[in-house]
């Protein structure tokens, strides 16, 4: 279905893809990872055939359809802004042949939920006849679609170290110390809660992943969080409720960037700093996969205490050893990894009741 010999492009002075061979043959599904400015999406647009190359030879035995970071290229004309990310992704993917189709995936899983990301992979393994290949940094994803993987680029990123402030001792009886206590919080949106009733305690080392289909209630909460830390706001800015941080707590709070270069500065300032404490809202959204991992090796390492919010699902199953769910009507919490977490029936019973009346 592809073939690709000895593919040349240059993009000025800047050499992207020298002597590239690729051969994808049918129902193959073939995934491509590798760095910032990698070539990975421009090589979807050259099977695509939006950028022609005058070296090399490329071969496409089929319809092209490209889906692009959740957001579908060749269905412009729906209302896409009426229509969630999972709806835009079923609607571009409805009715395919899979014998004549070749799909270009780039990015798929951004901007999809669990949910959505689960009811991808099983599409894309039903259709065992249809031919993809796929650019992502979601692992989760690539293991459980593709048969391979192909590698663009230099892969050696410098690692990401964190230096930790100075930890707080053990209580007087032994106990690890407690870091930050919230209670009651409420915070509505046009009269309607964002999140209430939330109620925690976090002790020093846990690192807690914020998940959920309350997308809006997540970082809301973090900021919260972040705002009662910076600012002395006991409240976080929510209608009821207190947040109190412990003495000697130090807190390095990272908002969600758009650009990878964005992302680099701010982990340039974490590691600049010195924290025992990290708010990290969606650090891998825009991250290759090579910085993911590094960021990933760091966080693990770092013996402080986290709070973060990140669609990445290997990410957070390996940082994470608490969960909480954060509903418009509480939170679901548990001292655990998160496929453990999503595989617990208790848990998964008190999800229902939490969100039985989402909409």
């Amino acid at each position: 279905m592809i073939h690709i010999k000895n593919l040349g492009l240059m993009f000025g002075k800047r050499e992207i893809f020298c002597g590239f061979d690729l051969n994808v043959a049918h129902g193959e599904k073939v995934g491509i990872i590798g760095g910032e400015g990698s070539g990975k999406s421009t090589l979807l647009d050259i099977m695509a055939g939006r950028i022609a190359s005058k070296i090399g030879d490329v071969k496409i035995s089929g319809e092209v359809l490209t889906v692009n970071g959740s957001v579908y290229a060749d269905f412009s004309e729906l209302r896409m802004a009426e229509m969630s990310a999972i709806d835009k992704l079923k609607r571009a993917l409805r009715g395919l042949n899979d014998d004549e189709i070749i799909l270009l995936l780039d990015e798929p899983t951004k901007n999809l939920d669990t949910d959505g990301v689960d009811w991808l992979i099983q599409f894309l393994n039903e259709h065992e006849n249809l031919t993809s290949v796929v650019v992502s940094s979601d692992r989760y994803f690539l293991r459980r679609t593709c048969s391979r993987l192909i590698t663009l680029g230099d892969e050696q990123v410098a690692p990401i170290e964190i230096n930790c402030a100075e930890l707080l001792p053990p209580t007087p009886s032994g106990a690890v110390p407690i870091v930050v206590e919230v209670e009651n919080l409420l915070k509505n949106h046009d009269g309607e809660p964002i999140f209430k009733d939330v109620s925690f305690t976090i002790r020093q080392g846990q690192k807690v992943a914020f998940i959920g289909k309350n997308e809006r209630g997540k970082s809301k909460l973090l900021k919260a969080l972040a705002m009662a830390f910076q600012n002395g706001d006991e409240s976080g800015g929510c209608l009821h409720g207190q947040i109190k941080f412990a003495d000697g707590v130090k807190v390095f709070s990272m908002p969600r960037v758009y650009t990878h270069a964005a992302a680099k500065i701010e982990f340039d300032k974490l590691a600049l700093g010195t924290a025992n404490f990290l708010l990290l809202d969606n650090p891998t959204a825009c991250l290759d996969l090579p910085t993911i991992e590094a960021l990933e090796k760091s966080l693990i390492e770092f013996p402080g205490t986290i709070i973060f919010v990140d669609e990445d699902r290997a990410f957070t199953q390996a940082i994470a050893n608490r969960i909480m769910d954060i509903t418009t009507q509480g939170t679901v919490d548990r001292i655990a990894t998160y496929d453990d977490f999503l595989a617990n029936e208790t848990v998964k019973l008190q999800i229902k009741e939490k969100y039985k009346d989402w909409e």
